[in-house]
């Protein structure tokens, strides 16, 4: 069953063929509601389960990332004690380490179990080799995407603008400052492809093309 990693440039489109794709290709969505189900089969479902992305990661300056400890993203809260003492909420607040591990880990169970396509997360690092996984690379020039954002996100070119600037730094950093890689190294992908030059109709096809041929050589 395909695998479908997803890297790609806010305002590019990609959600579209993302979408196109996983309701064409019959593929489930790697989200939160899918690490629970994966961690439950897989027997993770007594760790806390934070669905950290680069969405959520926050590019920081020279100085705060050499003298600031690794951040806090979320809280998780549990039940102890006994029946003589009675229960207590414990909550535990989970690193961007801590987080990272955990993404990774339901990424590498989410494979086995195939049928996934997952959207950025370092997927295109973590499977890297992987086989039967398609690394893609969803991409528009800087002023299609500005244009993309004003228009679908209700904002201001300048607005768009700032949003795109500090979310390519951000993905940049996030990839890294976990997985010690660089986003745009084309070699992490087997196909870059450039929404706002080729379309949605077209990018889709050629993607689609390719999984079943990968999937009639193996079946060959």
């Amino acid at each position: 069953m395909p695998v479908i990693s997803v890297s790609r440039q806010v305002g590019s489109g990609a959600t579209e063929v993302v979408n196109r794709l996983r309701d064409e290709l019959g593929l489930v969505a790697f989200d939160k509601r899918l690490m629970l189900r994966v961690a439950e089969e897989v027997g993770m479902i007594h760790q806390p389960i934070v669905d950290f992305t680069e969405e959520q990661y926050k590019a920081r300056g020279f100085f705060e990332r050499l003298f600031s400890q690794n951040r806090s993203v979320a809280e998780v809260s549990t039940w102890a004690g006994g029946s003589t003492a009675g229960f207590e909420r414990e909550t535990t607040s989970l690193d961007e380490l801590q987080a990272v591990a955990l993404s990774r880990a339901t990424i590498q169970a989410a494979y086995k179990r195939g049928n996934v396509i997952i959207v950025g997360r370092g997927s295109q690092v973590i499977l890297e080799g992987k086989p039967d996984v398609l690394h893609l690379r969803l991409v528009a020039p800087f002023e299609a995407r500005v244009q993309y954002l004003a228009a679908n996100q209700n904002m201001s070119a300048a607005q768009a603008r700032r949003t795109i600037q500090e979310q390519d730094r951000a993905t940049a950093e996030f990839l890294r400052q976990f997985y010690n890689a660089d986003v745009e190294d084309p070699t992490l992908y087997h196909m870059v492809l450039n929404v706002a030059a080729l379309g949605l109709e077209r990018c889709v096809a050629l993607v689609k093309a390719t999984v079943r041929a990968e999937a009639a050589e193996e079946a060959a």
